[in-house]
């Protein structure tokens, strides 16, 4: 498609020093004008992607990356080789027993409901609990103690005192009877601690030891309602599920933490396209900029280039060098303006230059190859367009 001379021209009008004349000038706004395009668009996107990393570590930080749970009922029984071989698959650093339970609370003036979950001492998140307390300790082997959120605890107007205490109640595992007992039971619980992360946490989940739940509830033992998975990343999703589906066949199903919260994840997806929708917009508009120098320089330059068609050329060479100018230009432009943008990310991130409103807390900034790469490709297919549009114009005159 391309001759070996258009090239040469093309590159030479990109690279031409001359600032003198009013064509090179408008060129040079118009390499400006994507340079800033591309910056900004890699920094919005850099940004939306460091707070939906900043937001998901508190909504999510207590999921697990895998979450096993029962295709019908809501109870598995899980043997001791089976957990063992889940611990020892590759990339796996714990898998954790669990039996949750929607369970309400309540003492002589008030009530809430919350995820009570119980587990075993070897549960992987004790370490964060325990980080997170406000007041006492986590000891999943406590029996008929429990852990709570700093919000639910003010709902309930908790007091830490031997003569305070909550009223659990929840579903049994198994409410089959004859005679129509409660399908609910309950269990008085002393307040062993309180942890503080965020309000949706905190109203959302509580913790117990695991023979604490499993006597609240009834279940048998080696019967848990999930295990919960935590992987160094190695794991694949499908490394996962092919393990579970081997092992456990259609008794179970695997559940991503994007399945665990896919409201969420749904909705920041949404808002990330959108963001991304509007400011390639903005881009589009910077690359009038394009049409216009590349019309200019085709009027400028036509009469430079007839000697072309003396030397054997043909007609649509002409065509082929402007086009090709609006590609290297779009190009260069998306590389110079990636590279600020890299600058600009780096410099907050280690400089802190602009804080989150209200807190003393740095904006946060992810700078990610997928990014960049649609930034990159977003301005080479603008570019591609804008320059078709240009050339096409001259090759109907």
């Amino acid at each position: 498609m391309f001759k070996s001379y258009i090239y040469k021209i093309a590159f030479r009008y990109f690279f031409s020093m001359d600032s003198k004349t009013i064509v090179n000038r408008i060129n040079g706004f118009a390499f400006l004008m994507i340079v800033a395009a591309a910056c900004v668009l890699l920094i919005v996107l850099s940004a939306f992607e460091g707070l939906k990393d900043f937001g998901l570590f508190y909504t999510s930080s207590f999921d697990p990356d895998y979450k096993v749970v029962p295709k019908k009922g809501k109870y598995l029984v899980l043997s001791q080789e089976t957990l063992d071989k889940i611990r020892g698959l590759d990339g796996v650093i714990g898998a954790s027993e669990v039996i949750e339970e929607k369970v309400v609370f309540s003492n002589e003036l008030n009530s809430g409901a919350t995820l009570l979950k119980g587990v075993f001492s070897n549960y992987h998140l004790t370490p964060a609990l325990d980080s997170l307390s406000l007041v006492g300790v986590f000891s999943p082997e406590k029996k008929n103690t429990i852990y709570i959120g700093a919000d639910l605890a003010s709902s309930l107007e908790v007091v830490l005192s031997k003569e305070f205490s909550l009223l659990a109640t929840a579903p049994k595992s198994n409410t089959n009877s004859l005679f129509g007992f409660s399908p609910f039971s309950s269990m008085q619980f002393d307040i062993e601690g309180i942890y503080q992360i965020s309000s949706d946490i905190e109203k959302k989940y509580a913790f117990t030891s695991m023979a604490s739940m499993a006597s609240l509830t009834g279940a048998q033992e080696n019967t848990f309602t999930s295990v919960d998975i935590f992987s160094n990343k190695s794991l694949t999703d499908n490394d996962v599920k092919t393990f579970i589906t081997d092992e456990l066949g259609d008794k179970a199903e695997v559940l991503t933490k994007q399945d665990l919260n896919p409201a969420l994840y749904k909705m920041l997806n949404t808002e990330n396209f959108a963001v991304y929708l509007i400011f390639s917009l903005v881009a589009l508009v910077a690359m009038f900029n394009l049409v216009g120098s590349l019309t200019i320089m085709i009027v400028e330059k036509r009469r430079d280039l007839r000697i072309l068609k003396s030397l054997g050329g043909e007609k649509n060479d002409i065509n082929h060098v402007f086009f090709l100018l609006g590609m290297v230009t779009s190009f260069f432009g998306g590389v110079v303006g990636v590279l600020l943008a890299w600058l600009v990310i780096v410099f907050q991130n280690s400089y802190s230059l602009v804080l989150v409103p209200g807190t003393s807390i740095p904006y946060p900034i992810s700078f990610t190859l997928s990014n960049v790469l649609i930034v990159l490709i977003t301005i080479i297919a603008l570019g591609v367009i804008t320059s078709l549009w240009s050339t096409i114009g001259l090759k109907e005159d």
